[in-house]
């Protein structure tokens, strides 16, 4: 009886996604497709990307006159019911009549659904939290590449992250679209930091040390991000084997190798910085596509959270530990999964932090450059003196969890829809500092309150 009604739920949705298919495609672009399509738009995560959509609409439209055809946009998730409500609270926050927004039913589980939502999308927006993008973002990349959309995501996790790349990208170059990860808090602010850098830095770079300071006090963790951060740790063995065989030539040794370093104290920011090695993966990945196609020196980059005290440090560290240690073993973390609350303390919580928590949180990520004042001369292989000249690159924001995660991914969505022909190549799986270095993101970005600074050179 269960197995009849579950085949009969499945026909219903079938039914439902070919009626509502039927009628957004009236309300798209004639034998066309919307330019942006926000997937997850009913998430926690979500319902800040829509918000942060319809800003850039009506700024786009702003800009080119009321003579131009509007941004096409639309909302995709598996329920018609909360698609709508997801647009009523966008027109409520913001005072917008977000009238001509298209929805579209699209299911995770039915690959058809996710065909034909990638096949009237120009750029897919996919927030597919708060489950984790190992477990399901494969299935909306595969979509895209096959149904011709461009793709951006914010995840963390470098078991997927690679994973695509070794699985998709010649596939999506194929394709002629662009597959680009880590587009939040996940790694905009150090790929688009040291991309920032490089371009102001008056000689040749050769390390960053980024440290990240919150402001404010803001409200508990989504459990997302906290399922995301659990499957990552759990599947972390097998990243190494992704690695090897998506590059098989490892990094040269730099001469002047910067050390690891753990809890320290750094007296140029007046903070202890704590190991926290989130965005090195993506950043490796960038500076090795810099060394091989492009033919530049790669930088080396550590990261840190920064702190006050070394007390609050070291609190801190114990934490990590004991958050890595539930997520190691499949029995605690499927205590973990099943009572965030009670095992973390309240740090993570499914309801996430309040909109009036977040209003008060912002970050500092703050760059340390070291280089050469003077490039190497042509037919030179190395530099023979250690690095004699220094910047300091500033990248601010509001709450890195959603608001500032919300303007750099649309700030990099509608940067493939305005300037395809700046990314490199004719398509590919791309980290952000390799697909968005010669564009204008930087300067979307800045539009909508976050900054990029030079603070000093010597």
């Amino acid at each position: 009886m269960i197995s009849s009604l579950s085949h009969l739920n499945r026909l219903s949705y079938s039914k439902i996604a070919a009626q509502t298919l039927y009628r957004m495609a009236s309300q798209a672009v004639s034998g066309g497709r919307y330019d942006l399509v926000v997937f997850g738009a009913t998430g926690y995560t979500g319902q800040y990307v829509v918000e942060e959509v319809a800003r850039v609409a009506r700024m786009d439209q702003e800009r080119r006159g009321e003579g131009a055809a509007p941004l096409k946009w639309a909302l995709a998730g598996r329920s018609e019911n909360k698609l709508k409500d997801a647009l009523a609270t966008a027109r409520k926050e913001l005072g917008l009549g977000l009238e001509d927004v298209g929805l579209i039913l699209a299911d995770i589980t039915n690959q058809d659904s996710l065909n034909k939502m990638a096949a009237q999308s120009t750029v897919l927006i996919n927030c597919v939290g708060p489950v984790s993008y190992q477990v399901y973002g494969e299935q909306v990349v595969q979509a895209c590449i096959e149904n011709g959309a461009s793709h951006v995501d914010i995840s963390g996790e470098p078991q997927f992250l690679e994973g695509m790349q070794l699985k998709y990208n010649k596939a999506a170059e194929e394709a002629g679209v662009y597959i680009v990860g880590a587009c939040g808090y996940d790694s905009i602010p150090a790929e688009m930091g040291l991309v920032h850098m490089i371009k102001n830095f008056k000689g040749e770079l050769n390390s960053a040390q980024m440290f990240v300071k919150m402001r404010g006090k803001g409200g508990a963790i989504h459990t997302g991000t906290m399922e995301s951060a659990a499957l990552a740790i759990a599947n972390n063995a097998q990243v190494a084997r992704i690695r090897r065989e998506l590059f098989p030539e490892p990094l040269p040794k730099p001469k002047f190798k910067v050390a690891k370093k753990g809890l320290h104290r750094n007296n140029e920011v007046g903070l202890w910085g704590i190991p926290m090695p989130t965005d090195e993966p993506v950043v490796y990945r960038t500076q090795h596509y810099r060394h091989t196609v492009l033919k530049e020196r790669p930088v080396q980059f550590q990261q840190f959270l920064g702190v006050r005290s070394f007390f609050q440090g070291a609190g801190l560290l114990l934490g990590i530990a004991y958050f890595v240690l539930l997520c190691y073993f499949s029995w605690t973390r499927k205590l973990l999964l099943k009572y965030p609350e009670v095992l973390t303390a309240g740090v993570f919580k499914r309801s996430g932090a309040k909109r009036e928590e977040l209003k008060n949180m912002g970050f500092t990520a703050t760059l340390l450059g070291r280089g050469w004042s003077q490039a190497l001369l042509e037919g030179t292989d190395e530099h023979t003196q250690p690095p004699d000249a220094s910047i300091t690159v500033n990248v601010s924001g509001p709450d890195p969890g959603y608001g500032a995660t919300s303007v750099m991914m649309v700030a990099c969505a509608h940067t493939i829809l305005c300037q395809k022909d700046l990314i490199p190549g004719r398509g590919g799986v791309m980290t952000p500092g390799s697909a968005f270095a010669n564009t204008d993101v930087i300067n979307r970005m800045t539009e909508r309150g976050m900054t990029f600074t030079v603070e000093d050179q010597k």
